[in-house]
């Protein structure tokens, strides 16, 4: 190549190149401020291996004692690759983006808010020692120097979140977060992060697990930096109008819910029959609560990393049956082809008249408990446990279960009828009963003792209200109007 023709590639190049960078979105930045607190690397490694060494690995590798037994799995910090920054997207966090992330911790992952337990300057260390773990020395040759500035969100509007709801379709983010961003798109399938390890997009419905936070502030800051090594791109790019990106922002925040924990399943009373379908009004109506699951880590084989964290119950009942409706999301529909089939349990004790809790692990030798289990491949089977390593199936005794997979939710309803005879858990109105849950999931590999649970809870069929309740107040009304009426006229009536 003659080098007239080479340099006149290379003038090629560098105009193309001034033209896309032309064309590029404007990011607004700012610099990053300065970090307050000097680095002490002795401190730092004293502080890294008492708190985070068990996790991370001492070489910062994300291979330590506990790795394999949490989802997802630690941060490897050679690659210097970090997922919640204020930078634009493919560059190295800020000092203060690692300070934030170990104060607050990430939710839905192992990693606790570290402020609750060591004190702002020994985090700062924390800080400057996870740097030194980078082998590429990124951080030394190139330190962040500009940040995406987050500007005030706009006001919440039904507009607004109509426009993220276009977006959120022209943009095809339902292709991994789902239709009703449950984490259930046709590409969430086999997905893997940097490392090569499973990923699954996350479920825009439960907040509590956002990994960067839940703010609407938060939202639009993961759509304009990306998670870095993640299959999550920022959307710079693809939406380069900030108020594009603010309205998927609130889009994606109108989606979610609160957790609302209870202790008692409240059922309520209707006077007609309990309808079959999970979706009819009766079910909306009824009152909901959350309850919080944990994995089973106290029998082998223990599970330290499962997928689900809650179930949501309903329940109602009429004069001859009560219905208690399960609901939890799920991005994958497993029916037992290939994997094990994804499972849920209700459980009560066998006696509860006693007033004796069985042990919450499938009960003991000395206090029995009924399960009502249901299978996406197999439908119900019912057993009575008497510790796990005791379970004998049993007949299903009237006990009813009807469920299904829709928009990356299950909802299944165990029926009972109210009056059964010896052998069989009493469930009266006003009367406390104690349940608890278990649930499978089969893309995760879980079966058996595999599995997420419950502590106890309770299930309360509320009376239902008597006539009188409403009758006595407004007969009581009248007679206080009547009383002061007759009072008026016999005052009037007096002589002056």
């Amino acid at each position: 190549m003659k080098s007239t023709d080479f340099l006149g590639m290379i003038c090629a190049l560098a105009f193309c190149a001034s033209a896309l960078a032309a064309d590029a979105p404007k990011l607004k930045t700012e610099p990053v401020k300065p970090t307050p607190v000097a680095a002490d690397l002795d401190a730092g490694k004293k502080l890294y291996q008492r708190w985070c060494a068990q996790c991370h690995g001492n070489e910062g590798k994300g291979d330590g004692p506990a790795a394999d037994f949490v989802y997802p799995r630690p941060r490897d910090f050679t690659l210097a690759i970090f997922k919640v920054r204020t930078t634009p997207s493919g560059q190295l966090p800020t000092d203060h983006d690692l300070f934030h992330i170990i104060s607050e911790g990430l939710p839905g992952t192992s990693m606790p808010a570290w402020k609750k337990f060591i004190p702002e300057n020994e985090r700062w260390q924390l800080v400057h020692y996870v740097k030194t773990f980078d082998s590429l020395g990124l951080f030394k040759e190139e330190p962040a120097k500009e940040q995406v500035v987050i500007d005030a969100a706009p006001k919440m509007t039904p507009e607004l979140i109509a426009k993220g709801k276009e977006l959120y379709q022209q943009k095809k983010c339902w292709q991994c977060h789902g239709p009703t961003g449950r984490g259930d798109g046709p590409s969430s399938a086999g997905m893997k992060d940097e490392w090569g390890f499973p990923i699954r997009p996350v479920n825009f419905t439960k907040s509590w697990r956002f990994r960067g936070g839940d703010r609407i502030e938060d939202i639009y800051r993961t759509f304009t930096t990306g998670f870095n090594g993640t299959p999550m791109p920022s959307f710079v790019d693809a939406i380069p109008a900030a108020e594009d990106r603010w309205a998927l922002a609130a889009f994606v925040k109108s989606l979610a819910r609160p957790q609302k924990n209870a202790q008692v399943l409240k059922a309520g009373n209707i006077a007609g029959e309990i309808p079959a379908d999970p979706y009819a009004k009766e079910w909306e109506a009824a009152e909901f609560a959350d309850f919080p699951l944990a994995g089973q880590i106290i029998l082998e084989p223990r599970w330290f990393k499962p997928v689900h964290d809650v179930i949501t119950a309903r329940a109602l009942y009429n004069d001859k049956e009560i219905a208690i409706l399960l609901e939890w999301d799920d991005g994958t529909n497993n029916t037992g082809i290939g994997k094990p089939a994804d499972e849920v349990a209700l459980q009560m004790p066998v006696q509860a008249s006693d007033g004796v809790k069985p042990y919450f692990i499938l009960g003991d030798d000395k206090h029995a408990v009924d399960v009502w289990r249901w299978s996406a491949k197999d439908g119900l089977q019912r057993y009575t446990a008497e510790g796990a390593s005791k379970q004998t199936p049993r007949e299903a005794g009237g006990v009813v279960a009807q469920g299904g997979y829709k928009e990356g939710q299950y909802r299944v309803i165990l029926r009972r009828p109210l009056r059964v005879g010896a052998g069989e858990t009493a469930i009266e109105p006003g009367r406390f009963v104690p349940i608890a849950f278990q649930l499978r999931d089969g893309d995760n590999g879980e079966e058996g003792l595999k599995m997420s649970l419950s502590t106890w809870y309770y299930l309360l069929p509320q009376p239902a209200t008597p006539l009188t309740v409403v009758l006595w107040p407004l007969g009581i009304g009248f007679l206080t109007l009547g009383g002061e009426f007759w009072l008026l006229r016999r005052m009037r009536r007096r002589p002056s």
